[in-house]
């Protein structure tokens, strides 16, 4: 009896036992059931079941949630932990919502402790920036091996940034000179004065922008904003992990990633502007991206139009009609140059009773020959039938009229990529140059690139220690046929002589039309590892196959592309195969919680046809990291090397007749210090010191052709030493930010001995944003640019003047926000001082052909309408 009574209460225990464990498993079940459990949880919330909200949610936070559920479940979670005093718990709950979802915002239901808290975390995780530029992983903007300063899409909105360039001028080691030509701006960084913007690298998602056969960024307003998640900027050598164009450093710009912004509640987002302003200019920016529970798809577009800042009232780009005052002293000539010029045109023989010109003797022989008051009149009445006359059909006159736009489509799946990108630029290139050399209508005088791109991304996290990335592309970048660069023979610019002037002889211009086009094929196979918990490892091989056209196709007729031949004749034809091999490896060492150790290596093999190209190159990187509290000390060690463009050897001009295909790469070894230190809690200060030896420095250089003629060549002119201090500081005070920094640069060209051209003793930004109210925003950010030699006395230019005065202007920019749910109202104003100042100009800059100056733009002002709609 008492055994059978042992066995029943034995088999009703393990009925009960059974019995739970599949109530269990039929709960897990139904919990893990996101359309159930998060709804439950949030009853159990609602009425305080704290304990229960914890069973529900826990357990299936390590299994199968949706990322959008597990954001939900993580705030529920919070808010639980705050209701039952437990900061900690919610603080970690909170920390792990934002690393699925950085944008996620808090609803209406949420508590108010829970928002307070959640944007506490929140700001103070965006101080604390993740970037990827420095060695291609994420990791702690303050504790990368390199000097970073990071813009992100908050910057954008709040200072009214219109265009990518314009945030070139709030970032330090920048000199900038903005000539709405060809190139829309140059910038000069770190004190290293090139021709164009080819000495960094400029990437858009890890594809390259940078053109195939000049190396230069093409950066103008046809570049989206709205699509911009931030843009890391890495000053000094990259080449360790980038190669080639990385010689001055790196402009990352990185996109939104829809599949992690756009929650499951709303699948359709649209973010954009519409602006217009000063100088009819007007563009309409805007991206709209739809998700699915796989996939997400974007489509990001631009339109971009303006008239321009009307430069007619200067001098260099007056094309009224001409004056005899204008003429002066333009077609005299003095001493043996008199001499030879009378007896090689027989000037007294076919016109000995001319009244439009003056002969002066000295010992019976001619010592001068000047134009006479008459002379002028007929000088500037023979010329004014061009200026004062058609071109094509098109008065002459200036005209920088541009209108660009741009295109983009992103597939996002789980780990892979897929983008199409394309863009043109249709801008006018007069402003680079001058009356003397150019004439300019509204169809002469025209730079018109169009560059298309395919890039598919496909990114694997093998496990919490290994991760492979590949990236492919297929990159076209063209000069358009339509590109033309006018000129003339005429009085005014002494391309004719008195003896025309007295034989009648009018002016004429001509036109040259160019075409270029060069592509490539890239991929870049990368992992990432960590087979310890100290140590990192970065690695990759990276392969490029490139046809690269070496000179224009130029034609006097327009179609280039058709009807043109190359401006030089170039052994083996005039487009290039180019092979390029770079094997990579960076690791970084964490000796102690407060050191670490970076160490990394970059190969690169480059090829050109069968024989040619620069062989092998190496470069190093080496750092060493320390953190201790709130200071944080780098020393930076880093070589790069600059191959020279395609453009640079084999190219040619009117103005530069002679190539130069043996051009070896340039070479940059620097040593980098920098101090972080918060002494408060709402301020940081970062100060860096660098020192960079250049070797084989490429510029125009003048020579002499064997028909005795001058023109220039890019050749390796020498050896650089520039060193200089960059400093940086942000305070956040209640609803007040302010932002500083601060450049020094000391640029030494070693070969002359000589200052070099253009640079800045030194500059600083300073801006303040200040919330008024929940809706308003005011932005104001100064700049002041030091004092610029250039000219005699320094390495670089042939400008006439050699001083240009320094500035200081200011911009702001008045934003109200959300004056209708998801629609925003801005006011911006440039240059609020309407202060007139001038930038040297580039490359030559001899007044002659290219200008020696460059007028910027006056106060302009534009209203928008800001969208965000979700």
């Amino acid at each position: 009896m008492t055994c059978t009574m042992i066995k029943i209460i034995q088999l009703i225990k393990w009925g009960i036992l059974i019995g739970a464990c599949l109530q269990a498993v039929c709960s897990m079940g139904q919990i893990c059931d996101e359309t159930v459990s998060i709804p439950e949880a949030e009853k159990k919330y609602t009425t305080g079941n704290f304990d229960e909200v914890f069973q529900i949610l826990l357990p299936c936070l390590k299994t199968e949630f949706s990322p959008t559920a597990k954001v939900q479940a993580y705030k529920i979670l919070a808010m639980a932990h705050l209701a039952m005093d437990s900061s900690a718990r919610a603080a970690e709950s909170i920390q792990s919502l934002l690393a699925i979802n950085p944008n996620f915002d808090p609803d209406f239901a949420a508590s108010p402790q829970f928002k307070d808290m959640f944007q506490r975390i929140k700001d103070s995780q965006e101080r604390i920036v993740q970037i990827t530029s420095v060695s291609k992983r994420a990791e702690n903007v303050l504790k990368v091996p390199a000097t970073v300063i990071v813009i992100t899409e908050k910057d954008f909105i709040r200072r009214g940034y219109q265009n990518l360039e314009q945030l070139l001028h709030d970032l330090s080691g920048f000199d900038i000179a903005k000539g709405n030509g060809p190139g829309y701006s140059n910038f000069y960084t770190r004190g290293y004065r090139s021709t164009s913007n080819d000495r960094m690298l400029m990437l858009i998602d890890g594809v390259e922008e940078n053109d195939l056969a000049s190396d230069n960024i093409p950066i103008s307003r046809q570049y989206t904003l709205s699509d911009i998640d931030r843009v890391e900027v890495v000053y000094g050598p990259a080449s360790t992990l980038y190669g080639n164009n990385a010689f001055m450093g790196v402009i990352n710009i990185i996109t939104k990633k829809y599949r992690e912004i756009i929650d499951g509640n709303n699948k359709v987002r649209f973010n954009g502007q519409v602006k217009s302003g000063t100088w009819k200019t007007r563009y309409a920016d805007g991206t709209i991206a739809v998700k699915t529970k796989d996939v997400a798809i974007s489509v990001t577009g631009r339109l971009f139009e303006s008239n321009e800042m009307n430069l007619s009232k200067y001098p260099e780009w007056n094309y009224d009609a001409r004056n005899p005052a204008a003429y002066g002293t333009r077609l005299d000539r003095t001493g043996t140059d008199a001499l030879n010029y009378i007896n090689n045109t027989q000037l007294l023989t076919k016109f000995p009773n001319s009244d439009l010109f003056n002969v002066e003797f000295t010992n019976g022989v001619p010592s001068a020959l000047r134009l006479t008051p008459k002379g002028a009149e007929k000088a500037a009445e023979l010329d004014n039938r061009l200026f004062n006359g058609n071109a094509l059909d098109k008065p002459v006159q200036f005209n920088d009229y541009s209108k660009n736009w741009y295109m983009k489509t992103k597939i996002e799946f789980k780990e892979l990529t897929i983008a199409i990108t394309n863009w043109k630029t249709d801008e006018g290139a007069v402003p680079w140059y001058t009356n003397l050399s150019r004439i300019n209508t509204a169809d002469l005088g025209r730079w018109i690139t169009y560059y298309r791109s395919f890039a598919v991304t496909y990114n694997k996290v093998i496990n919490d220690k290994f991760q492979i990335i590949n990236l492919s592309s297929y990159r076209l970048h063209e000069i358009d046929g339509g590109t033309n660069l006018p000129s003339y023979r005429g009085y005014y610019n002494a391309r004719l002589g008195i003896a025309d002037l007295a034989a009648g002889t009018g002016p004429t211009y001509s036109t040259t039309y160019n075409y270029r086009v060069s592509n490539q094929f890239r991929n870049e196979f990368r992992a990432l590892w960590s087979p310890l918990l100290n140590l990192d490892v970065n690695g990759g091989v990276e392969y490029r196959n490139s046809i690269i056209q070496g000179n224009y196709v130029t034609s006097g007729t327009g179609n280039p592309e058709e009807q043109g031949f190359p401006a030089d004749t170039l052994r083996g034809g005039n487009n290039f195969r180019v092979f390029d091999v770079g094997i990579y490896a960076q690791a970084t060492y964490r000796y102690s919680e407060s050191l670490s150790l970076v160490g990394g290596l970059r190969v690169d093999n480059n090829r050109v046809r069968n024989n040619g190209g620069y062989g092998m190159v190496a470069n190093p990187r080496l750092s060493a990291i320390y953190s201790k509290g709130n200071v944080i000390l780098k020393a930076i060690y880093a070589e790069a090397f600059k191959d020279a463009s395609y453009l640079q050897k084999y190219g040619t001009t009117a103005e530069r007749r002679l190539n130069n295909p043996t051009l070896q790469p340039e070479k940059v070894r620097n040593l980098e210090f920098s101090l972080y230190y918060k002494p408060i809690k709402d301020l940081n200060i970062t100060v860096a010191a660098y020192r960079a030896n250049y070797s084989n420095a490429v510029g125009l250089a003048s020579v002499v052709l064997e028909n005795g003629t001058k023109t220039n060549q890019f050749q390796g002119i020498g050896r650089q030493r520039i060193w200089g201090i960059q400093a940086e500081a942000n305070y956040q005070w209640n609803k007040l930010n302010v932002w500083s920094n601060f450049t020094y640069t000391n640029p030494l060209d070693l070969t002359s001995n000589l200052r070099i051209s253009d640079i800045a003793d030194f500059s600083f930004n300073i801006g303040a944003n200040y919330q008024f109210t929940k809706s308003l925003r005011l932005n104001i950010t100064s700049h002041y640019v030091g004092a610029r030699k250039t000219g005699a006395g320094t390495s670089g230019s042939r400008n006439p003047i050699q001083l240009f005065d320094p500035y200081f202007i200011m911009d702001g920019a008045l934003t109200y926000h959300d004056i209708i749910k998801g629609i925003s109202l801005q006011v911006t104003s440039y240059n609020l001082l309407n202060k007139e100042y001038f930038v040297p100009g580039i490359r030559e800059a001899d007044n002659i052909v290219g200008a020696s100056r460059f007028p910027q733009e006056k106060r302009n002002i534009s209203l928008g309408i800001l969208f965000e709609i979700k």
